[in-house]
């Protein structure tokens, strides 16, 4: 790996280590990673544009370092690999990290999610067909999969009565965890552009579900988190919608995690139907919210 570095990007580290599926070293005050990157490469100029447009904005996200020859990806042994000189890596994730990408406004391109409700239907379909063809491999899906595909449709019901003329877009990522450092919030092989509430209800769903006691901030972000009336109602659609659920249920499917697993979720599904009826309650004395009758209970 050294000489591809070398040869590559013409720096001339003494020391590289792995870890996982990156390499990394440093030059001087500043750090160096190599990553493998396995995402879609027909946005990977889209992502490089986002990231240089960032920078000239002052946004704090890692610079992608071209190859000798100018390309985002470089191929080491058949393999894509993409540099990125960092400067922060370790420190983990605070909600206040998480909002400070809310306000960094973004025009439309090819990184935006368009459309929830279509996305999320098209998902649900998928895994009812995989379901069909699977179900009897995986009890504890099968048991509990009506339950959480049902609070996939009343997301989907929700979202498609919100109006999108009135949520600008922003800097936001695929996926957000609390467990996250620095390094994941400004990697920007992870940004997408959505609405401002995407990652922060994805950070409190995976808060609560990594056994955090979110009721504070929760309503300091509900009362002071200058949301529009379609951005509380998109927040509520993103809280409602079990992406913890589907994403351990999709690892699950593909191996790469036991079916035990989603215990620890199901477990803990009366605490989290509190904080949906808390969310729903307080919005019904300020919103006209569509109701949800099982929330009313």
């Amino acid at each position: 790996m050294k000489n591809a570095i070398n040869y590559y990007y013409n720096l001339f580290p003494d020391d590289i280590h792995q870890t996982d599926k990156l390499f990394y070293f440093d030059k001087g005050q500043e750090r160096y990673i190599l990553l493998l990157y396995e995402g879609d490469v027909n946005t990977l100029q889209e992502i490089y544009n986002l990231h240089v447009s960032l920078l000239q904005k002052k946004v704090y996200v890692h610079q992608i370092l071209l190859n000798k020859d100018g390309q985002i990806v470089t191929l080491i042994n058949g393999l894509p690999y993409i540099l990125l000189k960092v400067l922060h890596y370790k420190e983990k994730i605070d909600l206040n990290n998480v909002l400070s990408f809310s306000n960094v406004g973004m025009e439309s391109s090819k990184l935006e999610i368009a459309d929830w409700g279509t996305l999320w239907s098209n998902k649900n379909d998928h895994m009812e067909y995989q379901i069909s063809q699977l179900g009897q491999k995986h009890p504890i899906i099968r048991e509990s999969f009506s339950y959480y595909i049902g609070l996939g449709e009343t997301s989907i019901q929700l979202v498609n009565t919100i109006s999108k003329e009135q949520t600008p877009k922003v800097i936001a990522h695929r996926r957000i965890s609390k467990d996250d450092t620095v390094f994941e919030l400004y990697n920007p092989l992870n940004l997408i552009i959505d609405t401002k509430v995407r990652d922060v209800a994805e950070y409190f769903k995976n808060s609560f579900f990594k056994g955090e006691n979110i009721n504070d901030e929760l309503n300091r972000y509900l009362m002071y988190g200058g949301l529009n009336t379609s951005e509380h109602l998109f927040f509520l659609a993103r809280m409602l919608y079990p992406t913890y659920y589907f994403d351990l249920y999709g690892e699950i499917i593909s191996g790469k995690t036991e079916d035990e697993e989603l215990k620890k979720i199901i477990d803990k599904v009366d605490d989290y139907e509190l904080v949906l009826k808390h969310i729903y309650q307080y919005y019904k004395t300020f919103l006209n919210i569509p109701p949800i009758e099982w929330l009313e209970r």
